[in-house]
């Protein structure tokens, strides 16, 4: 017998597409219409509270079930890169409390309180889109490809930054300054272990060409990539980071225009599209 409240069930409330275009996935990942536009359905009381749920939402799991129960063509939303994840938080928050955002700053050259409304359908309609591939050429000629960040990668960098940040407040316990130095430093490795780690995610492939035979090789390995990493020039490290941190941007426009009414002033504004606070806030 079917449920006669079928037919108020939730409908799509607007159709978007991902700044990756589904480049990226299989079908197994993300099923992609022709027209690449996803279906967003509007949050359910369920979803609300699951994303009130501070320790789902550090671990990624808060995001990855709404998506799932969002985006039903998004079928393991940790495999996606974190530019469809933000750009399908943002649908699923207009799609849930309406198009527009509440802007609340201070003018920049007056400090006289500036308000304004963002439109969450205008942002995603000028998103960017991520390229095919993005490489560049060390000075020994290696042909370096990067990739945007996974979800997972990002879930594991906020986890990271969070036990971070609360290691560095618990210093103020320790009365010892040696102990407390020796906490520092740990925390310091760990986070420079992290940023390592990202970079490491982040290199598809590294090409070149055998002096001596002139044969061509392609490493896609994990672990060889990474010892790689870990023996070449900083300046390949750093070139890798400045990449990635370009590609990373890619996507939902952040950033809106406003005018203070006392001095008249124009500046640029980031829009805060913070998946936490996005939706605990609402």
């Amino acid at each position: 017998m079917s449920n006669p409240l079928s037919k108020y069930y939730r409908t799509p409330k607007l159709y978007v597409q991902v700044p990756s275009l589904g480049k990226f996935y299989s079908e197994d990942v993300l099923v992609l219409p022709e027209n690449k536009e996803l279906p967003v359905f509007a949050m359910t009381a369920k979803d609300e509270m699951i994303m009130k749920n501070p320790d789902a939402l550090l671990n990624g799991e808060a995001v990855a079930q709404v998506i799932a129960s969002c985006v039903p063509a998004v079928k393991k939303p940790r495999s996606l890169v974190s530019n469809d994840i933000d750009a399908l938080l943002i649908a699923i928050q207009a799609a849930t409390s309406g198009d527009d955002i509440d802007i609340s700053t201070e003018c920049p050259e007056c400090s006289e309180p500036v308000s304004g409304v963002a439109s969450i359908e205008q942002a995603l309609q000028n998103m960017t889109v991520i390229e095919e591939t993005y490489k560049f050429t060390t000075p020994n000629d290696l042909i370096i490809e990067v990739r945007p960040f996974t979800y997972e990668s990002t879930v594991k960098a906020g986890i990271t930054n969070f036990q971070s940040t609360r290691s560095l407040q618990s210093l103020q316990n320790i009365d010892d300054e040696l102990e407390q130095l020796k906490a520092f430093n740990k925390n310091f490795m760990q986070i420079a272990a992290l940023n390592f780690d990202l970079i490491v995610d982040s290199v598809s492939s590294v090409r070149g060409v055998e002096e001596a035979d002139g044969e061509a090789f392609v490493v896609t390995n994990r672990e060889t990539i990474r010892e790689f990493l870990e023996n070449c020039d900083s300046s390949i490290g750093n070139t890798i980071e400045e990449s990635i941190t370009k590609v990373n941007q890619i996507g939902v426009q952040r950033k809106i225009m406003l005018e203070c009414e006392k001095c008249n002033h124009t500046f640029e504004h980031d829009i805060g599209f913070d998946p936490v606070n996005f939706f605990t806030a609402s």
